[in-house]
C-alpha cells in the first residue's frame, strides 16, 4: 500500500536531491556543454569565500529575522483581539485579514511594485499630502530593504494569524479562569498562562515562517532584482544568478546544499525548543 507514496517520493524528492549533490561536487558550466570533471568541494569552498555569497547571507539572515519578528508580534495582537469572547464580526474581520494570503507572491509584488514607485505610485502621493517627501523605495540603498520587509509582512502575517488563532481556540480554558479567579488581571492572565501555553504553536509559526522567509525569491525577483547593487540579493536570488547568468551550475548546485544544511540546523534547533516547551 505505501510502495506508490515511496516511488513518488523518490521521483520527485530523493532524484533530484541526489542528483543536485552530484553536480555540486562537478564542474559544470552550462556553456561547455555538459557536466566536467569531479572536483570534490571545491565549488563548496569557493562559495563560501565568495563575499558576493557572504552579502546574500547577511541580507537573507536580516530580512528572515525580520520579517519573521514583526509577523509574530502583529499576528499574536491580532489573534488575540480576534479570540476575545463576545466580539462581534468576528468571522469579517478575519476575511479581511486573510485576504492577503490569497493573493500569489508575483501578484503581490507587482501590484507593491506600482505602488511604491517613485513617480507613480501611492504611496508616495499618499506621503505627498501630508507633507511628507517621497522616497525611492525599490532604488535606494536605505530603503529597498524595509521596503522588501513590509511587503513581506503584509503578505505573509495572515499565515501566522491562521496558525496562532487556532491555537488560542484550542487552548484549554481552566488554567486561565483559575487566573482570573485567583485574581489575576488580563495582562498578568496573559504572560503568565495563555503564552506558556501557546508557546509550542508560536515556534511551530516561527518554524514555518523562518524556512520560507530563508528561501524568498520571489519577491526579489519581482520588486528589485537584487538591488540596488546587491543591497537585498538573498541565497535563493543568488543560487538563481549563479545558474542562469554565469550558468555555473556546480556552484549554484553547491550553494543550495549549504541553504539546506541551514535550514536543517534551524528546524532542529527549533523542534527541540517544541519538544522542551511541550515537556516543561
Amino acid at each position: 500500500m505505501t510502495v506508490p507514496t515511496i516511488l513518488a517520493l523518490l521521483i520527485v524528492v530523493a532524484f533530484p536531491l541526489a542528483f543536485a549533490l552530484y553536480v555540486s561536487s562537478h564542474d559544470y558550466d552550462l556553456t561547455e556543454g555538459g557536466i566536467g570533471a569531479f572536483v570534490g568541494v571545491e565549488n563548496y569552498a569557493r562559495t563560501i569565500a565568495d563575499e558576493l555569497f557572504a552579502n546574500a547571507a547577511r541580507n537573507t539572515a536580516i530580512l528572515s529575522v525580520s520579517v519573521v519578528a514583526l509577523e509574530l508580534v502583529i499576528a499574536l495582537a491580532l489573534s488575540l483581539l480576534l479570540n476575545q469572547p463576545g466580539l462581534r464580526f468576528r468571522n469579517i474581520y478575519l476575511a479581511i485579514l486573510l485576504i492577503p494570503l490569497l493573493v500569489s507572491p508575483i501578484a503581490v509584488g507587482l501590484i507593491w511594485r506600482l505602488l511604491l514607485h517613485a513617480d507613480l505610485g501611492a504611496v508616495n502621493w499618499a506621503l505627498g499630502l501630508i507633507g511628507l517627501p517621497g522616497q525611492e523605495w525599490l532604488s535606494g540603498q536605505a530603503t529597498a530593504m524595509p521596503a522588501i520587509i513590509g511587503v513581506d509582512v503584509w503578505h505573509e502575517t495572515s499565515l501566522m494569524i491562521v496558525i496562532i488563532l487556532a491555537g488560542l481556540t484550542a487552548l484549554p480554558r481552566d488554567p486561565i479562569e483559575a487566573a482570573a479567579v485567583d485574581g489575576a488581571n488580563r495582562w498578568q492572565a496573559l504572560w503568565t498562562v495563555t503564552l506558556p501555553l501557546l508557546m509550542p504553536v508560536l515556534l511551530v509559526a516561527v518554524l514555518i515562517r523562518m524556512i520560507a522567509a530563508m528561501k524568498t525569491y520571489d519577491l526579489i525577483y519581482i520588486l528589485t532584482r537584487g538591488g540596488p547593487g546587491s543591497a537585498t540579493e538573498t541565497i535563493s536570488y543568488s543560487i538563481w544568478k549563479n545558474a542562469f547568468t554565469t550558468l555555473d551550475m556546480g556552484r549554484s548546485a553547491a550553494a543550495s546544499f549549504l541553504l539546506l544544511v541551514v535550514i536543517l540546523a534551524l528546524t532542529v534547533v527549533l523542534v527541540r525548543a517544541m519538544r522542551t516547551g511541550a515537556d516543561a
